[in-house]
């Protein structure tokens, strides 16, 4: 059945009724009924009765009023026709269930910007004529409330909760009573015995075998909402990994880094079956792939936002043993092996909410309370710094998939103060240099190699910084 709508307006100047007009024959010939007095009212009809009976009728699906200075004016005053459409239409307005038949076309804003609305239609949503340029991005607005063909239809209803509101997958009172001996055992010493450290890191690998995942769709949507619902069911123990760094890089120990190197060296053992049992597939372990990641990231961030930048050279130049029983290579790695495309987690997030980066919006939207979201985003620009400066092999570099995130001038003040003398000798471990002349050296020769810009993989305009662009190599230390 063809949508029926009755204009009411202000006749005003020939402009703008031919306005008023113009905007009737376009909806006619979108299918939409329209109703206007320079069409449908004849010669010896009761203009009153014509509205009231306009206003009223249950064939009538939306009334549309066209809302200028003069409208407005009228409206308010109880003028003329306006005015008494105004007294028909007030009481419909606040006694009819269905309030969305009364749409107010806005033609006109003050000097000050506000718009020209009766009293009576201060409060409610209206559509917006005022631009001309927005024309027709208005135009398509009332036709699709007309047609009732929302821009972005109302998504299904789930059949149930996610798995990790409704489910406690681990109980955290072992971790938690580690953190606090830890945490005690500074407080009261100042130092710690190193075993209170791998003790928790040995409790903390056993728990994260829970988060594997237990199934996983051939739907993409479906293994898509698994995953992600595993990684938010994370979030507790994460947070009692996090308070363990942080408590750790808030002192100056010795073996800071040893029991997280060691425990970032296990990884591989978390991409395939515990029980290294056959018939099995890569993606049920994408969960553990990301949230060795994200761990590493936040290590090097808390580090960073503690300035134990000891601890960040140690975490970010050591080498990587890996607990790899089937790498036959026994060459150590550097911690880009941590870092990996995740092609699941992009595709899902890319396909169902236009995410540029999965794993970038994945740890941006579930920030930690313990870091800001440029402390993050830090952490991840200065693993992307490092692997570049020191490494020519691509496999032994990384990504920032945070780095679209930031605000630039915020997170990245820590590489324009590398132009102070004080603050350059602070950092300078993190590079691996001993002076600035090397490190000049250093991102001069890595600009020389660099060609195209790093991109994202959803996204041509969205790339990322050259190192020579986060670091200018003729100022390093030349401030005191």
């Amino acid at each position: 059945m063809d949508k029926k709508v009755f204009i009411s307006y202000s006749w005003g100047s020939s402009d703008h009724q031919d306005w008023v007009v113009n905007l009737g024959r376009r909806l006619m010939s979108d299918t939409v009924d329209v109703i206007l007095d320079r069409w449908s009212l004849k010669d010896g009809h009761d203009i009153h009765s014509f509205m009231e009976e306009m206003v009223k009728s249950d064939d009538i699906f939306r009334v549309l009023i066209i809302c200028n200075q003069k409208y407005s004016e009228k409206a308010d005053d109880r003028e003329g026709g306006v005015g008494t459409e105004t007294q028909i239409i007030s009481p419909n307005l606040y006694s009819n269930i269905k309030q969305e038949k009364f749409i107010p076309i806005l033609l006109e804003r003050d000097e000050n910007g506000e718009p020209y609305l009766p009293i009576y239609l201060s409060s409610r949503k209206y559509i917006d004529f005022s631009q001309e340029e927005g024309f027709e991005d208005s135009y398509e607005e009332l036709l699709r409330n007309i047609l009732e063909v929302p821009s972005i239809p109302k998504p299904l209803l789930g059949t149930k909760p996610p798995v990790y509101i409704t489910e406690n997958r681990i109980n955290l009172s072992d971790t938690n009573s580690k953190i606090r001996t830890i945490e005690n055992q500074l407080k009261r010493n100042q130092t710690l015995n190193p075993k209170y450290a791998y003790d928790f890191t040995e409790l903390f690998l056993e728990k994260l075998w829970n988060f594997n995942l237990d199934k996983t769709p051939n739907n993409l949507d479906e293994f898509g909402m698994v995953l992600t619902d595993t990684l938010k069911s994370f979030k507790p123990l994460r947070e009692d990994f996090l308070k363990f760094v942080n408590i750790l890089t808030s002192y100056q120990l010795d073996f800071v880094s040893d029991p997280i190197i060691e425990f970032f060296e296990y990884q591989p053992l978390y991409l395939r079956p515990k029980d290294d049992r056959g018939g099995w597939s890569p993606a049920e372990f994408d969960s553990l792939n990301i949230i060795f990641q994200e761990l590493f990231i936040y290590t090097v961030a808390l580090g960073l936002k503690n300035k134990n930048y000891e601890f960040v050279s140690e975490i970010l130049n050591s080498k990587y043993f890996i607990k790899d029983p089937h790498q036959r290579n026994e060459e150590p790695s550097t911690f880009a092996f941590l870092y990996n495309y995740h092609k699941n987690l992009e595709d899902y997030l890319w396909k169902t909410y236009n995410k540029v980066t999965g794993f970038g919006d994945y740890v941006i939207t579930n920030l930690s309370d313990q870091l800001s979201k440029n402390q993050i985003i830090l952490g991840d620009t200065v693993c992307y710094a490092v692997s570049y400066l020191n490494n020519e092999d691509y496999h032994d570099r990384w990504f920032p998939s945070t780095y679209l995130y930031g605000d630039k001038h915020e997170a990245f003040d820590f590489f324009s103060r590398i132009s102070s003398r004080k603050h350059f000798e602070k950092v300078k471990c993190i590079f691996d240099v001993d002076n600035k002349n090397d490190f000049r050296k250093k991102i001069l020769d890595l600009k020389e190699s660099s060609q195209d810009r790093i991109r994202y993989s959803h996204g041509v305009f969205n790339d990322v910084s050259f190192v020579h662009e986060l670091i200018n190599a003729d100022t390093i230390a030349l401030y005191r």
